[in-house]
C-alpha cells in the first residue's frame, strides 16, 4: 500500500472520457442503470423505437427502463408524446414558439373579454380549444393571451 492511494480515481477520468467520446460541445456520462447518455441531447431514434415496439408487445415502463437503461420518467415521456401524437420525435431543441396569435384568435379573444372582462388567461384557452378555435400545437401561450 504505498502512494497512499493517490491513484485512485486520479487518472481515471481521462479514459472514461474517452470512451464515451467527450467534447466541450455535450458533457456524456453513464446513468444509474449503467446507460449512456450525453447531456442536452436527445435519445436516438432506434432507442425511442425499441422503446415503443416494448410497450406495443405488453412490457410495462419499468422494464422497459431496465431493459434499455433509460431512465423511467424518460420511457413515460416518449411514450405520452407517442401516444398523444403518434411520433417518436423529440422537440426541436431551444428556440421560441411561433407567434400563433393569429387575426381569428386574437378577435376571438377580444369577443371573451368582451363578454367577460375578469375571464382568466387558463378559461381563454380552454375556451380557444373547446371551440376549435385552436389546437394543442397552436395554442397561444398564458403570457399571450393577456395582450
Amino acid at each position: 500500500m504505498h502512494g497512499g492511494g493517490a491513484g485512485i480515481g486520479g487518472g481515471s477520468m481521462v479514459g472514461q472520457n474517452s470512451i464515451f467520446g467527450c467534447s466541450a460541445a455535450g458533457h456524456s456520462g453513464v446513468n444509474q442503470l449503467g446507460g449512456v447518455y450525453v447531456n442536452g441531447r436527445p435519445l436516438p431514434d432506434s432507442t425511442r423505437q425499441k422503446i415503443v415496439e416494448l410497450a406495443h408487445s405488453g412490457a410495462r415502463p419499468c422494464d422497459i427502463s431496465r431493459i434499455l437503461q433509460v431512465s423511467n420518467g424518460c420511457v413515460s415521456k416518449i411514450l405520452g408524446r407517442y401516444y398523444e401524437t403518434g411520433s417518436i420525435k423529440p422537440r426541436a431543441i431551444g428556440g421560441s414558439k411561433p407567434r400563433v396569435a393569429t387575426t381569428p384568435v386574437v378577435n376571438k379573444i377580444a369577443d371573451y373579454k368582451r363578454e367577460c372582462p375578469s375571464i382568466f388567461a387558463w378559461e381563454i384557452r380552454d375556451r380557444l380549444l373547446q371551440e376549435g378555435v385552436c389546437n394543442n400545437d397552436n395554442i397561444p401561450s398564458v403570457s399571450e393571451t393577456h395582450s
